[in-house]
């Protein structure tokens, strides 16, 4: 099977073209399923990338990773060549870019690479990295299998190089896009905290379709900050914040006075965190889509020659 010809089981999409398909909510919800999976089976690599800015910072530094593998011509992993790529974004500053590259290499997910240019020091991604940006990218084929039964995530499994070309499309299509890295307000008070992304997900992935003109709260059961704090890892103080926040915004609350119980969300932030996630797997399945199309000869002949 060529690459190209099965482009045609892996759409692309647009964020808008995703919400109205039936099984998007599906879709939406299977991927949440496997990253909460993820955050429980791996806190530890999961805490790197908790909160949006460092989830950029982490994508944008594999792609460089792989793009530098594909092309010696292309920029290496450095703090220069990461804040370059940064440039115009306001997504982090260079102390920022720099102390997170740090990070990195003290948990092992870079090393140092051999250069003879003594003006930057030059990282590569080691193979732990690979494999979790894998898993991550596999998710997001996977739910979009799900909306549309395509064969993306068998591709993936049969051609394994072409993560290579897609992951950095999907990088840097998210980074030039101000809709996921400067999201609205309500979906912004989550992500941008520490493990607020999975507490999102945890909130709306069981809530089902909604009416258009629906504005009554939706119950999602009993929910406790400090149960949810102790689940995925963060402090009791954090989630309480956190969840304070939110409540003090009028998109998350209890039926009782305290923060236990049967608990309510918002249908303004089911539906803003629905579209927020429709853009990045838009991105993702454009980027695989382009993939398959570009992926080099040896690529496009089948798995097994």
């Amino acid at each position: 099977m060529q690459l190209a010809a099965s482009s045609a089981s892996a759409n692309a999409y647009t964020a808008e073209s995703l919400v109205r398909m039936d099984r998007f909510r599906d879709g939406l919800a299977s991927a949440a399923r496997e990253l909460l999976e993820t955050h429980l089976a791996l806190p530890q690599e999961v805490h790197y990338v908790a909160d949006l800015q460092r989830w950029l910072l982490s994508q944008m530094t594999v792609a460089m990773h792989f793009e530098s593998s594909l092309d010696p011509a292309a920029p290496p992993i450095s703090a220069k060549n990461l804040v370059d790529a940064l440039a115009g974004t306001g997504i982090a500053s260079r102390n920022t870019v720099y102390g997170f590259l740090q990070e990195l290499k003290r948990y092992g997910f870079i090393v140092p690479r051999p250069s003879d240019d003594r003006r930057q020091r030059f990282f590569q991604a080691t193979e732990m990295s690979e494999r979790l940006i894998r898993r991550y990218f596999d998710i997001h084929l996977r739910a979009l299998d799900v909306v549309d039964n395509g064969q993306r995530y068998v591709l993936s499994c049969r051609h394994p190089g072409i993560l290579l070309q897609a992951q950095p499309r999907f990088a840097r299509l998210l980074l030039a896009l101000d809709a996921w890295h400067r999201p609205p307000q309500n979906i912004a008070k989550f992500v941008r905290s520490d493990s607020g992304s999975s507490i999102l997900h945890c909130l709306i992935k069981g809530v089902p379709s909604l009416s258009s003109d629906m504005t009554s709260p939706i119950g999602v059961g009993k929910v406790s900050p400090n149960a949810l704090s102790q689940r995925y890892r963060i402090s009791r103080t954090h989630a309480a914040r956190l969840f304070g926040l939110a409540r003090d915004a009028g998109l998350v609350g209890w039926t009782n006075s305290s923060n236990r119980g049967n608990c309510w969300i918002s249908p303004d932030l089911v539906r803003a965190y629905r579209h927020w996630q429709a853009i990045k797997l838009a991105a993702a399945s454009q980027a695989f889509h382009e993939a398959c199309l570009d992926a080099p000869l040896e690529l496009h002949e089948p798995a097994g020659r």
